[in-house]
């Protein structure tokens, strides 16, 4: 079976292969089995970073740390962009300022009609290391979404995810200066939609709501509209100053903040637990360089009258918007929406169905879904 690849009576396809193998590691619980699938699936397929990966985690559960390590890295190496699961295997980087290309096609991708007049620029959560631009996504919950020009920024990380791995942990000047260039390929982009005679709608979740809010308060908006979605104005870090390194904060039921491990599937065993440790660290720093700032305070009153904010009534990532942060918008004109539900819940059909209809076409926006 090794030897054929391929045969006159059967393929040995590598997804089903895989899937053999995931069902053996976790639903059956026979992981040294799991891990013969996924070294046969290496040697069918020498060059799949997808097949080092499996083993990798194979062996991550049976605590072969070494040959999980090695796996990792030669999948890293094969596919060139890490992720999450993958990036702490990676060794630490002396940091490097992100450099953005000077061309500005460079720094979105976009999807649908160019043709169309009105351009929806989605500014995802993270932050993470890869656009993820599919079903799940605000603007392909909207209705049509085939036919709408739909364009995605990079984030500084993306075009630069050794920030992540930085050592020693990134600096408060270092993170303001990755977050300003995330600022500022937003900036870029959406200058060059409107010298294309493009309407802008802005739409940021989450960390991507604090990349549209900080390019509100920092540079000149020629977004019509700036939805702002799963994130405070004003947001409460308190908490924060109570984490142990490799921590972030969550929310019980939006109000009642608790620490949590970025990566609890790491064993303190791990022989690179600290290097797992210092990207839930940088990740940390890079958002709190703009969510330490108080926006409320910042924005000049003619901002507040083009956001929408859109909060979940229990937001795990950053917890429920505070009843004083609600009135002061509401003065300055800002349209609120109460979202029954989680850090996510806004992104459904139904809520970007009705956000379509009111930037397009001026139907009013209930106060509560």
């Amino acid at each position: 079976m090794t030897e054929n690849k391929k045969s006159d009576y059967f393929e040995i396809d590598e997804e089903s292969l895989n899937a053999f193998g995931y069902r053996l590691l976790y639903n059956l619980n026979k992981p040294q089995e799991a891990i013969k699938i996924f070294e046969l699936i290496i040697q069918l397929y020498p060059e799949s970073s997808n097949a080092f990966d499996s083993a990798a985690e194979g062996y991550l559960i049976v605590e072969d740390f070494e040959k999980s390590i090695q796996y990792y890295r030669k999948a890293i190496e094969l596919n060139g962009r890490a992720h999450f699961h993958q990036i702490g295997y990676l060794r630490p980087n002396i940091y490097q300022p992100t450099l953005l290309p000077p061309d500005t096609v460079n720094l979105f991708r976009k999807m649908g009609n160019w043709e169309n007049e009105i351009a929806f620029v989605y500014v995802q959560g993270g932050p993470d290391l890869q656009l993820n631009i599919g079903p799940r996504d605000g603007l392909h919950l909207m209705p049509n979404h085939e036919d709408l020009l739909k364009i995605y920024p990079y984030q500084a990380q993306i075009l630069n995810p050794k920030t992540i791995i930085s050592s020693p942990i990134l600096t408060e000047k270092q993170s303001a200066y990755e977050n300003a260039e995330s600022v500022e390929i937003l900036d870029r982009v959406i200058k060059y939609l409107v010298d294309r005679k493009k309407k802008v709608f802005l739409i940021g979740h989450s960390y991507g709501a604090s990349i549209s809010m900080e390019y509100v308060n920092s540079r000149k908006n020629l977004a019509e509209k700036v939805v702002l979605m799963g994130l405070d104005l004003d947001e409460d870090i308190s908490s924060w100053e109570t984490l142990n390194s490799g921590e972030y904060i969550r929310w019980e039921n939006g109000k009642e903040p608790f620490a949590r491990t970025v990566f609890g599937g790491i064993s303190n065993k791990h022989p690179l637990k600290s290097s797992f440790d210092r990207v839930a660290d940088n990740l940390t720093m890079i958002v709190r360089s703009n969510m330490e700032k108080k926006y409320t305070k910042l924005l000049e009153d003619e901002d507040f009258k083009k956001i929408i904010s859109v909060y979940s009534t229990q937001d795990e990532a950053n917890g429920r918007k505070s009843t004083e942060e609600i009135k002061i918008l509401k003065q300055k004109g800002t349209t609120v929406v109460e979202i029954e539900g989680n850090h996510h819940s806004m992104l459904t059909t139904e809520f970007m169905t009705a956000l379509y209809e009111y930037l397009m076409n001026a139907k009013p926006l209930e106060s509560k879904y």
